[in-house]
């Protein structure tokens, strides 16, 4: 008996190991130029042999009709995750905790409780696992928010930057190469790599920023694209609209980390006054004991 106990421990351990890895937040991976230059439908299958591609791949073409293995796509590419290492991750998520309840289970079983305590266990595996599925893609979500919003900031100083360039007399497919070549940040390389790809396939550079746009769910950065699309066929003067339109971005993101504070004060009210009320119970309950004992 008590070498099976052990056992079935020891792989409850490693269950719970790999479901706290799962839920622990990881760094997104915020660059990846050569996988950027080539297209992403077509897998080299010298080096897609680890285990996320083989289990992303196996998901996909087996749990992709099943609700929550889904894909965000335009999160994944802003994020650049593919979608097998996303769909690897779920289906981990999903194992691990599928493994912890049936292994808990066993245990309740071995050890002789009645058969509501391995059942329960037993039933709720397979929600658990799809709740943990759920959750991958709330990470990933919340990661794209985040790096959506610093998108955003960087490119309101690529319109400025650009501005700088064209008041310089740069032509416009110029001025946007040499403004992204400025900063060394993940969003100007993500821009660079584009607009390199554009030039390598005598592409527009404003086409490929529309597209990366469209791919990624910045419409700041189409804004950008329209103005320089303006300049560059029609020759317009667009120094102006891209100072207005960057100086307008900052204004907006301004605003709205003002009310993003806001909105976190007003939650921290009820905590507040719960804490306050407690501390005040705390402060009255000797006087009132020692009243009640008199």
């Amino acid at each position: 008996m008590w070498p099976f106990a052990l056992i079935i421990g020891a792989v409850a351990g490693l269950g719970l190991t790999l479901l706290i890895f799962e839920l622990v937040p990881k760094q997104p991976k915020l660059s990846a130029a050569l996988e950027r230059l080539g297209t992403t439908t077509v897998e080299d299958v010298s080096t897609s042999r680890d285990i996320n591609s083989l289990l992303g791949s196996w998901a996909q073409r087996h749990l992709s009709g099943i609700s929550g293995f889904g894909i965000p796509a335009r999160d994944l590419s802003l994020l650049n995750i593919t979608a097998q290492t996303h769909l690897a991750n779920k289906v981990k998520a999903a194992a691990a905790g599928i493994l912890a309840l049936i292994v808990l289970s066993a245990v309740f079983w071995l050890f002789g409780l009645p058969p509501l305590f391995p059942a329960v266990p037993a039933i709720a595996a397979v929600p658990l696992g799809l709740g943990l599925a759920v959750l991958v893609d709330a990470g990933v979500k919340q990661q794209a928010v985040e790096a959506r919003e610093e998108f955003s900031r960087a490119v309101a100083t690529y319109f400025e930057l650009v501005a700088a360039e064209r008041r310089r007399g740069s032509p416009a497919q110029h001025a946007l190469s040499e403004a992204a070549g400025v900063a060394d940040s993940w969003v100007f390389r993500r821009i660079r790599q584009e607009l390199l790809r554009a030039s390598l396939q005598s592409q527009m550079p404003w086409n490929a920023l529309r597209e990366l746009s469209e791919e990624i769910g910045v419409k700041e950065l189409r804004d950008l694209a329209d103005i320089m699309q303006l300049s560059g066929e029609e020759d317009a003067a667009v120094y102006e609209s891209l100072r207005a339109r960057g100086k307008s971005l900052r204004s907006q993101m301004v605003t709205d980390e003002h009310q993003e504070g806001n909105k976190q004060t007003e939650r921290m009210t009820v905590p507040m006054t719960l804490l306050g009320a407690v501390f005040m119970a705390i402060l009255i309950t000797a006087p009132l004991l020692t009243l009640m004992a008199v």
